[in-house]
């Protein structure tokens, strides 16, 4: 009788590892990151341009009152050698075909949106390990993510009522969870 159980237990302990749930690894790195809390949306996906070259989108959505200045060297894009992008300047499409307006710094409004293009280079960044953005005294981890995730997720937060008093209602009922960190910004060494 111990032979039998001993037996059915062997045979059926592999259907028992293929009936699990599988479970997901945090990535190390990824073309498409994020960062959500109900103050702040930070989403970045490396995409490739018509004429070949890798250029960084940056979306930013704020849902507090404020204003701040964003400038290319509080964004942080490293690669899986711990070496770090050099973003040059911010990109923003006008309405007018090859034609898009290029800044050193952005005023980052609350309660509002923006999106760019990153501008740079990016040869050896098309799957970054780390991408942060230091905004005011805040550091903001955006968390790596598989990309058809993202695009879920994009299509998640389009749903949002961004005029709606209680934001963490609709994150919610959209089932949008928190992603990332966020700390105090490192301080500069001298």
């Amino acid at each position: 009788m111990k032979r039998i159980v001993l037996a059915s237990v062997v045979l059926m302990s592999p259907l028992l590892l293929i009936a699990q749930p599988e479970q997901k690894k945090p990535l190390d790195q990824s073309r498409c990151h994020c960062f959500i809390d109900y103050e702040n949306i930070w989403t970045f996906e490396m995409v490739q341009s018509q004429d070949g070259k890798r250029v960084p989108i940056l979306n930013i959505i704020t849902f507090t009152p404020g204003q701040w200045e964003l400038r290319p060297n509080q964004v942080h894009i490293l690669n899986k050698k711990n070496k770090e992008a050099r973003v040059e300047k911010f990109s923003m499409d006008t309405g007018i075909a090859e034609e898009p307006y290029i800044s050193n710094m952005l005023k980052v409004l609350g309660n509002g949106f923006i999106g760019v293009d990153l501008i740079g280079n990016y040869d050896e960044f098309g799957e970054p390990s780390k991408v942060s953005i230091d905004l005011g005294e805040q550091r903001f981890d955006l968390q790596p993510m598989d990309c058809l995730e993202f695009e879920m997720l994009a299509e998640q937060i389009n749903k949002i009522n961004f005029d709606s008093p209680k934001v963490k209602d609709d994150f919610d009922i959209l089932k949008i969870e928190t992603k990332g960190t966020k700390a105090a910004k490192p301080r500069a060494s001298r």
